[in-house]
């Protein structure tokens, strides 16, 4: 019975050497093929806010961030801003998650004086009227909630007061006086608007991962070990 005899002792240091240095980059190289994809996810869940929402601004189309993995720690995220008076992941989590609507910024402004001294309701949403101009996103805009700002403080025709008219049955809100009446700016509901899960995230970073991850990770490590020293 013919046999064949194969001697790879001679090449067994050069594959443990290629072991010990593959070891040695994994980590590096699992770092970078985590941080291109979540870049792409990022790129990906941004693109997607004009799928999922209504004429998105740019404050929601350029709402994630990515914070970057190392070799130490094998974890990158893709995140809403969250920095004071920029709180995107507020904003965007009902969308994300579903639920109640809570109080945004300028009507807890403009409510916390008056609450419960002229019959404000606590938790009230301020619903404008059709004498408010939105901005093409459908919100109200700064100029219009610093233009009552600014006028809340002093009396006379072109100002604006908070709270519940006298006399009649006019509703609780944010009314501008003018020549000797008042025209409703906002009205103030005391019922919860509720927001119906439609921004799916996980599902677009998920198929972006699955997608670029493993060729990711392969040319980082032929890099690595291309310039492996």
């Amino acid at each position: 019975m013919a046999t064949l005899s194969l001697d790879i002792s001679s090449e067994l240091p050069k594959a443990v050497r290629w072991t010990e240095q593959m070891t040695r980059q994994l980590p590096f190289a699992v770092s970078q093929a985590l941080n291109a994809t979540a870049f792409d996810a990022r790129r990906a869940i941004n693109g997607g806010t004009k799928q999922y929402f209504d004429r998105p601004a740019r404050f929601t189309q350029n709402a994630f961030f990515v914070q970057r993995s190392t070799k130490r720690k094998l974890e990158a995220l893709v995140y809403a801003e969250a920095a004071a008076g920029r709180d995107r992941a507020r904003y965007l989590r009902y969308g994300i998650k579903g639920g109640d609507r809570v109080q945004k910024g300028f009507e807890r402004k403009f409510l916390a004086e008056v609450v419960g001294t002229r019959r404000i309701p606590a938790n009230a949403q301020l619903v404008p009227t059709s004498l408010v101009k939105l901005n093409a996103q459908g919100n109200v805009s700064l100029a219009t909630i610093k233009r009552i700002q600014k006028g809340l403080a002093t009396k006379g025709s072109g100002t604006f007061f908070i709270g519940t008219p006298k006399g009649g049955d006019r509703k609780p809100g944010i009314y501008r006086r003018s020549k000797g009446q008042l025209f409703p700016y906002f009205i103030a509901i005391n019922q919860r608007s509720s927001y119906n899960r439609r921004f799916p995230i996980v599902d677009i970073g998920s198929k972006v991962a699955g997608r670029r991850f493993g060729p990711y990770l392969r040319s980082s490590l032929e890099r690595a070990l291309a310039t492996a020293r």
